[in-house]
């Protein structure tokens, strides 16, 4: 993994966005932070009733807000929500990254592909390299990773990230399970 930048600096008088200072890239994947120049990728990503199966539904106005919402992460926190770029090819193939959920106080680590990119390893790669960043660059015991009981690929990822459930807990009105990773391996 790659990283360029490690933590950006909030500085409001910065004629640069304070989120372009990280950007990790894996062997196949760039992963910039997500922003409201993804929103046509993003609704496209959203469109196909199989992605969504176990995700929060959004219109474009929700998806919109969820993007603005990315941007504050960034500014405020270093860290947020990523577009999931093939470095190859250029092409969008989901979003990714971290997410700070202050209902539950916790970190998330979270994936999400467009189906032609299933199977691939692009969701685990994506995960190992923002789980390892958040456990090396935040003040954090674990991250968790918020999995429907039924969604058995991405609770397959999280396993293979070394993650293990944690709790059972209520995400966007559905029942999840918690996963956590942790740096020693424990929660």
């Amino acid at each position: 993994m790659r990283v360029r930048g490690h933590r950006p600096a909030v500085d409001a008088e910065r004629s640069n966005p304070p989120w372009g200072d990280v950007v990790l890239e894996t062997a196949r994947l760039t992963m910039p932070p997500l922003t409201r120049v993804h929103l046509p990728d993003v609704v496209a990503l959203y469109e196909d009733p199989e992605v969504t199966r176990f995700l929060k539904d959004l219109d474009e106005a929700g998806h919109l807000q969820r993007l603005r919402e990315s941007e504050e992460m960034w500014a405020t926190r270093g860290y947020g929500r990523v577009a999931l770029v093939e470095r190859a090819t250029g092409r969008f193939v989901g979003r990714g990254g971290l997410n700070y959920w202050p209902h539950f106080d916790e970190v998330e680590v979270a994936w999400a592909l467009r189906r032609d990119a299933w199977g691939s390893g692009l969701a685990t790669e994506a995960g190992r390299a923002w789980l390892d960043w958040g456990l090396e660059h935040l003040d954090v015991g674990y991250v968790t990773a918020y999995i429907a009981p039924e969604n058995t690929p991405s609770r397959s990822v999280a396993e293979r990230l070394g993650m293990s459930v944690l709790r059972t807990d209520v995400q966007h009105d559905r029942e999840v399970l918690v996963y956590a990773g942790a740096r020693d391996g424990r929660r």
